[in-house]
């Protein structure tokens, strides 16, 4: 993370002082978070927690001739008592950190260094680089490639099944505002043998469609297929309605073939799941704003799967007011799940769901409390329910800084009793500096 962040941070200082000067607006964000909690698991020792956390950006644009950017994220954690994840008492990543320069034609946009690619069916994270450019005619054209991002720790591996290179591209057409549609593709190198299991390649191809052929109506998705499988990896599909001013109806349907979207998908080599089974939801919402202090909700989602099906409706209040500064809500949602829907043991997956919060900012302090239940239909390890309280309380020392903390208690079948606190100060800032070649400040 440090040679990372060390490297880009040179080649994009060597980028704006070739030109002699160095300009840069620079937005800083920070937040930092310590915890304080106890946790309490039936059959082993009390544990004591306190993690501490950072979590920094920055980004500074207009650096060189004004089209190059610099964007940094990333994140370190050190357990100050007991270990709060995994077995490590400390770790960090760099979530994200290159450069971007945008030509002055084309809407062409070069990037490179850890980043994220979003591109039709295409989500991945790599250590490379990615460009995008218009064509004539209403085409569009974007690539990427590079090493593989390896985040993942599993007992017992030396490799978390990714290959060591990925890249892929987009090709897509846009006709006004009314329609795109995009063919992509993404291929990965050859999965590593694990220990635990054979790991299967990760190579798809897809399209996907936005449209919006009246006002009120939008259509978004995408499909994809892996090549290795030959099977259909998923299906993505939403509609937007909106059919009176303040009324807004949503349909969507999803489908997934866990073994053909998830690469070598490790997660199965200890899980009691069969990696061809194939998982589908779809679903229809509505929300109705009565007036501008008040907002009504409602959704129903059906959930499919080879060994079960399940459905989950429910509503929600949202309300406002002083011009949003007071908000608060209340819901309540119910699954009702099928025979064989569980994983493991549980005779049921059927719970009610209750949710109520409140929330007060003011230019000097900022409130909420949240309150959380779930009622099963069959106990869970003895255990009736899971439920959870947490309040908040922070002031704003000035429009950048705010210091707050939250609390929490609950109980649930996995922690007979689990008590959170969490202190966060967070720093949020726009600089804009400008130094001459020989180091002097304008």
């Amino acid at each position: 993370m440090k040679k990372a962040f060390c490297a880009l941070l040179c080649a994009a200082l060597f980028a704006a002082t070739s030109s002699g000067t160095l300009a840069a607006d620079v937005t800083v964000d920070s937040s930092t978070l310590f915890g304080i909690g106890r946790r309490d698991i039936s059959g082993a020792s009390k544990e004591r927690l306190l993690p501490a956390t950072e979590f920094l950006g920055i980004t500074a644009d207009k650096l060189a001739d004004g089209n190059l950017s610099l964007h940094l994220y990333g994140w370190g954690r050190a357990d100050l008592a007991d270990k709060s994840f995994n077995s490590d008492k400390s770790s960090g990543s760099l979530t994200y950190g290159y450069l971007q320069y945008r030509f002055n034609q084309a809407g062409t946009t070069v990037r490179a260094g850890r980043l994220f690619v979003r591109e039709g069916i295409v989500n991945e994270q790599i250590d490379g680089i990615s460009a995008r450019t218009d064509l004539p005619m209403g085409f569009g054209l974007s690539f990427f490639g590079g090493a593989t991002v390896h985040t993942a720790h599993i007992s017992g591996e030396t490799s978390d099944g990714k290959g060591d290179t990925l890249y892929g591209g987009r090709v897509n057409y846009r006709y006004k505002g009314l329609l795109e549609i995009g063919l992509s593709g993404v291929y990965e190198s050859a999965s590593p043998t694990l220990v635990t299991h054979t790991a299967g390649d990760y190579r798809r191809v897809g399209g996907d469609i936005w449209i919006t052929p009246v006002k009120a109506v939008d259509i978004i998705g995408h499909s994809s297929y892996n090549t290795e499988t030959q099977k259909f990896a998923e299906h993505t599909y939403l509609l937007n309605v909106k059919p009176l001013q303040h009324l807004v109806v949503t349909g969507e349907f999803n489908q997934h073939r866990e073994q053909s979207y998830l690469y070598a998908w490790t997660m199965f080599s200890a899980a009691a799941l069969n990696p061809n089974d194939k998982s589908s939801s779809a679903g229809l919402s509505a929300s109705y704003e009565i007036n501008k202090n008040l907002e009504l909700a409602a959704d129903y989602k059906h959930y499919s799967r080879e060994f079960g099906s399940a459905d989950r409706f429910g509503f929600d209040t949202r309300v406002n007011y002083k011009d949003n500064s007071i908000r608060g809500g209340i819901g309540y949602h119910y699954l009702n799940a099928g025979e064989g829907f569980a994983i493991g043991a549980n005779p049921s997956a059927s719970y009610h769901e209750f949710r109520c919060y409140a929330m007060r900012d003011t230019k000097s302090y900022f409130a909420a409390i949240d309150l959380l239940g779930d009622f099963f239909k069959d106990k869970i390890y003895n255990e009736n329910s899971a439920w959870e309280a947490t309040g908040s309380l922070g002031y704003h020392f000035t429009p950048a800084l705010a210091l707050s903390g939250d609390l929490s208690y609950g109980r649930n079948p996995q922690f007979t009793e689990e008590a959170k606190a969490l202190l966060r100060l967070t720093y949020n800032m726009t600089y804009n500096m400008t130094y001459t070649g020989i180091g002097g400040k304008k």
